[in-house]
């Protein structure tokens, strides 16, 4: 192997926050490999992988927009709860989590260069909450909200486009049975 390309290897892993100590962990499964944001610190990893092929492939993804950086950590599998390999196959497929601002005023879109707390992409299922109180505190306001979610795709491009699909979904409910939202609104409240 070309030294030069050797000498790049190990960069990389610097980089991204790998030691000379945690090349000896790499196969050893009593090890799991976190993937979290510098900014934010190792305490909050946004995912957790068994193999490190698999975190190391995202951080350098996500490295390549998001501010600040990303870190790869190996971490004892018993000294964690965080579950493992839960975005494993988007990463194998070649997927990266965007995090994308949709407001509601013009229906814009904006590319954050961040990482989200977790990397579950945004849908009516899992959203829905944070929808309905910007809703509810659009309502009370009088202001626009802003909506901000993960969104897994091949291309930065791609990301936008599903996002943009997203957002006329929810523009679309609304337009069909105008205050669906503000009636999960009161259902919320009630529970």
């Amino acid at each position: 192997m070309d030294s030069a390309l050797q000498t790049t290897d190990k960069e990389i892993f610097r980089i991204i926050g790998i030691s000379d100590a945690d090349f000896e962990k790499i196969d050893n499964s009593d090890w799991i490999w976190s993937v979290y944001p510098f900014e934010a610190g190792d305490e909050r990893p946004i995912a957790a992988f068994s193999e490190f092929a698999s975190a190391f492939k995202l951080a350098c993804r996500l490295n390549d927009f998001v501010e600040g950086g990303m870190g790869v950590k190996p971490i004892l599998r018993t000294e964690t709860d965080i579950e493992l390999d839960r975005y494993h196959q988007l990463i194998e497929v070649g997927m990266t989590p965007f995090l994308i601002r949709l407001k509601s005023q013009g229906g814009e879109l904006e590319v954050i260069d961040g990482v989200s707390n977790n990397l579950d992409e945004i849908s009516l299922e899992n959203n829905i909450s944070e929808l309905v109180t910007n809703l509810k505190f659009r309502r009370r306001i009088g202001w626009e909200f802003d909506l901000v979610g993960t969104f897994w795709a091949p291309s930065r491009r791609l990301a936008i486009k599903k996002a943009r699909t997203f957002s006329a979904m929810i523009s679309e409910l609304q337009d069909r049975v105008p205050g669906l939202f503000e009636k999960a609104i009161l259902s919320y409240s009630h529970s």
